[in-house]
């Protein structure tokens, strides 16, 4: 009798297998939980570009926008487990949603199964051009010389700013008093440049006309070294503060339970992507580094960034209904 379900077993095996070479056979969704026309919307629409050349069948990119992202990732999650539906994953509705919200209809670890990275941007703390501080070090000084006096911005509580800017402050000691905008950062940035705040940390692709015109100065990026795009703002780490690492990551994943073999064989697939130049090449223009990972690689990344916004998060006392 064990010989037989260990025959069973192999067959059912070598058939995952063999579906796993074939796929896809028909169209691939990609959910991406925000409206179009934002960073991961053009992002999901390269990958799907590129992997739709790759296999001959084509990735229709749907967009689910509402709730921060919420609607979308639930979607996903309660999809069929077959590959045919892939979701564009980045912080705010997995890692950061799972501590912020009282309630959240999906568990990120059980509902999604990780398959890779595909692009890592990072932030940068922006200065206004009416405080006197030209560098972080100035910038530092004077905060602490009047705890309490100066604003920064973000787009709202739990937004990748706000979190970024407490994980800053908090390793800075400092005090400064939030001011959410909520929308774009575009109010964040007009205030910035009027001086109603004094400092915005926002992902370098929405900051880098700005820094360049001069409107705003750019103080350090979050980036292990500084961007050929902002070849004069300095990182962080080579300023002294290495614990200033928050990153803007997106990553696909598949709905809990979808065959491991259909996974490898995602993954295998989206790495040949992220290595193509023109892949790398686009996305540099854009302020974003092209990554890709294993699907175990990416589990370990997305425990780590949860526990990373659960410290900050619950230091601040933060819940959303």
């Amino acid at each position: 009798m064990r010989t037989i379900f260990a025959l069973l077993a192999l067959l059912c095996a070598t058939q995952l297998s063999a579906q796993a070479q074939d796929f896809p056979t028909k169209p691939v969704r990609l959910v991406v939980p925000y409206a179009p026309g934002g960073s991961g919307d053009l992002l999901a629409r390269l990958l799907g570009d590129k992997l739709s050349k790759l296999w001959g069948q084509q990735v229709v990119v749907d967009n689910k926008p509402g709730a921060g992202g919420l609607i979308g990732t639930e979607f996903a999650a309660r999809s069929d487990p077959d590959g045919y539906t892939l979701y564009l994953a980045t912080d705010g509705p997995l890692t950061v949603a799972a501590t912020l919200h009282k309630k959240v209809p999906y568990d990120w670890k059980r509902d999604f199964a990780p398959v890779s990275m595909m692009a890592v941007g990072y932030q940068i703390m922006l200065g206004s051009p009416k405080v006197p501080a030209n560098n972080l070090k100035e910038f530092v000084a004077l905060a602490k010389q009047e705890p309490g006096k100066f604003n920064y911005a973000s787009i709202g509580i739990g937004s990748a700013p706000h979190l970024s800017a407490e994980q800053f402050l908090a390793t800075a000691e400092l005090k400064l008093t939030h001011v959410p905008y909520r929308g774009s950062s575009a109010q964040a940035i007009t205030a910035l440049i009027a001086g109603d705040v004094a400092m915005f940390i926002v992902g370098t692709s929405t900051a880098v006309p700005f820094v360049k015109a001069g409107t705003v100065r750019g103080i350090a990026v979050t980036s292990p070294k500084r961007l050929d795009s902002l070849p004069d703002t300095p990182a962080f780490t080579e300023l002294g503060w290495p614990n200033v690492d928050y990153s803007i990551w997106f990553a696909v994943l598949a709905p809990g339970g979808t065959p491991p073999a259909i996974v490898r064989k995602l993954n295998a697939d989206i790495a040949k992507v992220v290595a193509d130049p023109d892949y790398k090449k686009t996305l540099d223009s854009r302020g974003f580094e092209a990554q890709s990972n294993s699907p175990e690689q990416m589990a370990a990344f997305l425990e780590k960034d949860y526990q990373k916004f659960k410290v900050v998060i619950e230091k601040l006392g933060l819940k959303v209904e």
